[in-house]
């Protein structure tokens, strides 16, 4: 008899602590140094010593520490899911949803969701401030019956696809074009988001090849179910009972509920975008939202202050794997910053790039910057670092300001749905309970896609002057 082969899972905490522990070698090797206003500096080599070896193991408290924010956000969000659960909202909810859609309207509801996704990702910038939503979202796909890879794509492709276009994302663009600003590359005061006409283009295409390409997997699956790539995934305790849909009904506690939740999408929009009585938000607020959002909850639902606290602490507990997860993911930055061995490697990568001709300039820097963001997977962060030393060096070798902006949002944005350091994704990966490897199953061939089109882009670009 043959013997059955064992399917083995990556483990998300066993791989990014054997990154930390790599990279954590690593700064023993690599020569330390500053960046500062893309003038690098070199500094003494790090000492082989316990307290530096011991940084390895540092750099998990001070990830979660430095990730903070975004941890409480998780566990706030899960509390506050657990006491919309428990009124019944969120299901009768969502099979109301169901019922009004049907199986006829299931592929506009689709669409709809993943355009509604990547124009908050390409205009607003928005990734960490859709937690609390994307739980809501996979929940509502897999009740229209699609299996969790199309629940989780809708959700991660949706908003980090329209984030790498960013037509108007402060936190590349606006970063980036405000830098130069600073080294007088463009004027003081002048248009943050110059050459839109280009992106919003950029955007459409990529929210259209995304759209198709989720929609042809998600069709596949539903026509034959063996054919999908989680279809060993038991998400029997997400997944809502459908049959019931016809007799779902909603209560005024229930709609008032949900109301609740409406008003907190709202306030966070709000808030974030234009600021409450002129202070802009930022995710501490929004996790301020949804706690108070999910008391409210609980007392228009009729649960005393003790359910409602128990319910917040249960859903903050089944939460915590994902929060741990983000946290341990920032420990590979952590690490290497501690050690002041990235601004090297950056600087050593970006020195490749001179003597080449503008199109492999361009070329060189969306390869650069993709590397570079499994290491620092903030946009904003990583743009600090980079553009001042991207941009002198682009120019003297052809490249317009612009056009290396673009690069570099190619480089950051693409892999942000690939790089496990990068613990956004995989928060989004667990609300579906879709394990890595079946992930880079589903994503690698649109991944390859994603470059085709940042490649024809760049070109187009170069031709245009922009």
């Amino acid at each position: 008899m043959k013997k059955e082969k064992k399917q083995v899972g990556i483990n998300p905490f066993v791989l990014i602590f054997a990154v930390i522990f790599i990279c954590g070698l690593l700064t023993f090797v690599i020569t330390p140094g500053t960046l500062t206003d893309g003038v690098y500096t070199p500094l003494p080599k790090n000492q082989l010593n316990f307290n530096n070896l011991f940084n390895i193991f540092r750099a998990v408290p001070y990830g979660i520490k430095d990730s903070a924010n975004i941890v409480i956000l998780i566990l706030t969000v899960g509390g506050a899911l657990e006491v919309y659960k428990k009124t019944g909202a969120i299901d009768a909810g969502i099979l109301t949803v169901v019922q009004k859609f049907g199986k006829s309207s299931q592929t506009m509801l689709l669409v709809a969701l993943i355009v509604l996704f990547s124009a908050i990702g390409g205009f607003l910038g928005w990734i960490e401030t859709l937690i609390p939503f994307v739980p809501l979202v996979v929940a509502t796909v897999l009740a229209l019956g699609y299996d969790a890879m199309t629940a989780v794509a809708v959700c991660i492709i949706g908003a980090m696809g329209g984030f790498i276009a960013g037509p108007t994302n402060l936190y590349t663009v606006g970063v980036a074009n405000g830098i130069l600003q600073k080294m007088g590359v463009l004027p003081e005061g002048s248009d943050l988001f110059v050459g839109l006409g280009l992106r919003v283009i950029l955007w459409i295409v990529i929210t259209a090849v995304s759209t198709i390409y989720i929609l042809v997997y998600a069709n596949k699956v539903l026509k034959d179910p063996s054919k999908s790539l989680v279809a060993d995934i038991d998400v029997s305790d997400i997944r809502l009972d459908t049959a019931k849909a016809d007799e779902a009904k909603l209560t005024t506690p229930q709609v008032m509920v949900l109301l609740t939740i409406v008003g907190a999408v709202v306030l966070t929009v709000i808030g974030m975008k234009y600021g409450i009585n002129g202070i802009k938000w930022a995710i501490d607020d929004v996790s301020a939202v949804f706690l108070l959002s999910g008391i409210l909850s609980g007392i228009i639902g009729k649960m005393s202050a003790g359910d409602i606290a128990d319910c917040l602490i249960a859903g903050a507990k089944g939460s915590i794997g994902g929060a741990m997860v983000v946290g341990v993911a920032r420990g590979v930055y952590w690490v290497l910053n501690a050690a002041n061995v990235n601004a090297t490697i950056i600087y050593s990568a970006i020195k490749l790039l001179e003597g080449t001709s503008p199109f492999v300039a361009a070329i060189g820097i969306v390869i650069i910057v993709t590397f570079i963001n499994g290491l620092i997977p903030s946009g904003s962060g990583k743009g600090a670092l980079l553009i001042p030393i991207l941009v002198p060096i682009g120019l003297s070798l052809g490249l317009t300001h612009q056009t290396t902006v673009l690069a570099y949002q190619f480089g950051d944005g693409i892999t942000n749905m690939f790089w496990f350091s990068y613990g956004t994704l995989l928060i989004f990966l667990s609300y579906g309970k879709v394990p890595l490897d079946k992930w880079y199953k589903f994503f690698i061939p649109l991944m390859g896609i994603f470059y085709v089109i940042a490649f024809v882009f760049i070109v187009i670009a170069l031709k245009i002057g922009y």
